[in-house]
């Protein structure tokens, strides 16, 4: 397999990454942006600079499968990762919701034990009371301070939302372009994202030699623009250093998890030694998209495909490593064989960095 490279997207216009919600009449009129855009927009993209860099016949489907795979839900031989998140060329972090902020305090897990809708758990709970203590929104850290968070200490700063983009109300019409008059009734509002400077989208690709060399993509609901370029992947971080006084390691989703509509993984899969204590989790993401293959007598057009349930980037689970092994053990085979859990790996879901409970 060929080595994963990193394709960046830079916006020269605001994006739209709509989300999962009806846009009918008398069905709101509203759409907000995604943010992390969704893993197959952004490989989806890739997928087809892909095909046009090596010249694809799209019609030919034996060519087409061969070279980034079967349909929209299978990119075999192709590998992704992602999406990221750069500023200035560095690859961000979402803060993992484990992190309060009023002067920083931890969440963890309770020493009583609730019957919870994962079976019974140890709630997580403040280690020290802060008033207005709150999880910081679309915050993220940058790979210094998402490294000491890893080693069990607290970050020394964080990157607030609004660094990151803002966003932009939109209005627009229906149109009827047969008579090339306005739609009466028919308004809708969007909000799109505009990026700060230095800020990018990031998603590696492997399994293909011939990468496009890079220029202008339309990205996202509208076509917008975004220049594309190829460049090496952000170094990884680094397994955390023990010190001996560990109660556990936390497991923090750097990229949504698709858990089949659950909370969690099948720890088993995951590690076979590994037992959840507790966990912080965000509301779930809805995710949809269109199936260019379906046939629902829609003309060829195909159809949209079911909403899934994801667990957000930065849910982080509380676990205990079992009899019969010891957590150096079984961190390092997580950083060795388990980069990512739960379902559609191959598209970037469920990433994960493993850090230390004490």
């Amino acid at each position: 397999m060929s080595e994963m490279k990193l394709i960046t997207f830079d916006p020269l216009d605001s994006l739209f990454f709509r989300e999962a919600k009806p846009f009918n009449a008398s069905e709101g009129g509203f759409l907000d942006s995604q943010f992390p855009p969704p893993a197959q927009t952004l490989s989806g993209a890739v997928r087809t600079e892909i095909g046009e860099a090596n010249r694809i016949d799209w019609a030919d489907k034996q060519k087409v499968e061969e070279l980034v795979g079967a349909t929209g839900d299978d990119p075999k031989p192709l590998v992704f990762a992602g999406p990221y998140l750069l500023k200035d060329g560095q690859r961000l972090y979402p803060i993992p919701l484990n992190l309060l902020y009023k002067g920083w305090v931890r969440l963890v897990p309770s020493d009583s034990k609730f019957i919870t809708d994962m079976g019974e758990r140890q709630l997580p709970t403040p280690e020290k009371s802060i008033e207005g203590a709150k999880p910081i929104e679309g915050g993220w850290l940058d790979a210094s301070n998402m490294q000491k968070v890893l080693n069990g200490s607290l970050p020394d700063s964080f990157i607030a939302a609004d660094e990151i983009f803002v966003r932009e109300p939109r209005v627009g019409i229906g149109r009827d372009n047969q008579k090339s008059v306005v739609n009466e009734g028919l308004l809708y509002f969007t909000r799109h994202l505009r990026f700060k400077e230095g800020i990018t989208l990031g998603m590696g690709v492997g399994g293909v030699e011939k990468l496009p060399n890079g220029g202008i993509i339309r990205l996202g609901g509208e076509g917008r623009i975004a220049c594309m370029a190829v460049d090496e992947m952000p170094a990884a971080l680094t397994a955390p250093i023990l010190s001996g006084q560990e109660k556990g390691l936390i497991l923090t989703l750097l990229t949504h998890g698709d858990f089949g509509g659950k909370g969690e993984p099948d720890w088993n899969i995951v590690h076979p030694k590994l037992k959840l204590v507790s966990a912080c989790i965000g509301k779930p993401v809805r995710e949809g998209g269109w199936d260019y293959t379906a046939n629902n007598g829609n003309e060829g057009k195909g159809a949209p495909k079911p909403l899934k349930s994801l667990v957000p980037a930065g849910s982080c689970y509380f676990l205990e490593v079992t009899t019969g092994d010891n957590l150096m053990n079984v961190i390092k085979q997580l950083y060795d064989t388990r980069k990512h859990i739960g379902q559609r790996n191959k598209f970037g879901y469920g990433e994960i960095a493993v850090g230390l409970w004490k």
